[in-house]
């Protein structure tokens, strides 16, 4: 249980922190090695060479100073400024240390304590005003001053290092940047060609660019694309083959059918050659799959308005649609068919229906409402699949069908892009068809 709340923070923690785009995974993917990498040198430089240097340094000028005490010259010349190697110094007698501890650098540490090693008198080490270093030690019954300049052992130029490092940093950045842009830029352009060509729409001329990888996809969608349109051409020619085969020894049937004197046996005869032309029709448009139409910018709201006052104008349909326009791709025979499958349903099986237009996030929804018997929750999960019809509750089929009607409605449906679903109306109580489709922006 531990180890699964564990994995889920981690799972929270992860869906919350990394960037969700490509270009500010890599962006993330420069900033952190680069971050790690200048942090270590930063550390490496200062905690361990300039330490080192400062040590170093600091305890040459402490030997330098305990070598200065040695000198006898220095007791005898009193208030008078001498040179001693790298040191400047006076000797001012009957004075002592009066000056309060002051936080020095960590190099002026260092030396305080390398000093301490160095000599036994009281001492005080400190930076004055005039950016000199400053060495008090008390003698007996004097005071020596001794003056280090400030470059000895101080480096100014420790931050110009640092600001150099995140200068170059920064400069290291902006070039990435630019070249993760040119790269993701062709994985967006191949990106855009194939949902434009999966929506059906036109698709841009492309041409793979950017890196091995990215260009190797590129090819392969082209190949697919051709491969697609290819299988698509032959199956339209072999379905116009199969319906002009299938139909013309049906039509012979059906006049060689009018020209028998009226009978019951005729009428039997003719209903079962409407019922093969009918179920050939199905199942030909089942199979095409209405491929060949192509798609059409459309505002929905206005598309079915037209639609429901052009076809079921007589009907009881209660139209139902928001304020807002919403555009849609749509292929609008295939469309029209599918939804005039839905509506004739309910027609059938209702006597009030409602129909809603309406949109939420990326989507567009039409919904159509009625108040009929509806159709069993196991019935559901069946009813769109080819060749079923249902048996204890209304289906999408009359006599003369195979159980095409539904399966058709959502092969056009998926067509499109979206999905249909079934459930039972809230409202009318009766059965609630829900089509999903994408929408396109204003």
């Amino acid at each position: 249980m531990r180890y699964t709340s564990k994995f889920n923070l981690f799972y929270l923690i992860k869906k919350k922190l990394i960037p969700k785009s490509l270009l500010s995974r890599f962006i993330l993917i420069i900033i952190i090695p680069s971050l790690i990498g200048q942090s270590i040198a930063l550390h490496l430089f200062y905690e361990r060479h300039w330490y080192n240097v400062s040590y170093h340094t600091s305890s040459l000028l402490a030997s330098e100073i305990e070598s200065l005490l040695q000198q006898e010259t220095v007791y005898q010349n009193k208030n008078q400024i001498k040179n001693y190697l790298n040191l400047s110094y006076i000797l001012e007698p009957n004075k002592k240390i009066n000056t309060t501890t002051q936080n020095n650098s960590e190099e002026l540490e260092i030396f305080q304590k390398n000093l301490s090693k160095k000599i036994n008198y009281k001492h005080e080490v400190f930076l004055d005003e005039n950016g000199k270093i400053k060495v008090l030690i008390e003698i007996p019954k004097n005071l020596l001053i001794i003056t280090i300049p400030a470059k000895t052992l101080l480096n100014p130029t420790t931050y110009i290092f640092a600001l150099w490092i995140i200068f170059l940093t920064i400069i290291l950045l902006a070039v990435s940047l630019i070249f993760s842009k040119n790269q993701i830029k062709s994985i967006l352009e191949l990106t855009n060609a194939a949902e434009k060509y999966g929506r059906g729409e036109k698709m841009p001329e492309y041409k793979p660019s950017g890196a091995r990888e990215i260009r190797k996809a590129g090819i392969a969608f082209l190949k697919m694309k051709d491969r697609i349109e290819r299988q698509t051409a032959k199956r339209t020619q072999m379905l116009a083959m199969i319906s002009h085969d299938l139909k013309t020894p049906l039509t012979r049937m059906k006049l060689q059918v009018e020209l028998m004197d009226d009978s019951e046996e005729k009428e039997e005869l003719n209903h079962d050659i409407n019922s093969m032309q009918y179920m050939i029709s199905s199942y030909l448009d089942f199979a095409r799959g209405e491929g060949g139409e192509s798609f059409s910018k459309v505002e929905l709201n206005k598309w079915v308005s037209d639609y429901i006052k052009l076809s079921w104008n007589k009907s009881n349909i209660e139209l139902e649609q928001k304020k807002n326009n919403i555009f849609a791709q749509i292929k609008i025979y295939s469309f029209t068919r599918a939804l005039n499958n839905i509506i004739s349903n309910a027609t059938k099986y209702s006597t009030k229906i409602k129909i809603s237009v309406y949109s939420q996030n990326d989507n567009a929804f039409i919904t159509v409402e009625d108040n009929g018997k509806g159709i069993d929750n196991i019935e559901k999960n069946h009813v769109f699949k080819p060749f079923y019809r249902g048996n204890k509750a209304r289906t999408f089929e009359d006599s003369t069908n195979v159980g095409l009607g539904l399966a058709i409605t959502k092969e056009i449906i998926t067509g499109h892009y979206g999905s249909i679903s079934l459930a039972e109306s809230k409202t009318l109580k009766g059965l609630l068809v829900k089509i999903k489709i994408p929408k396109l922006a204003d």
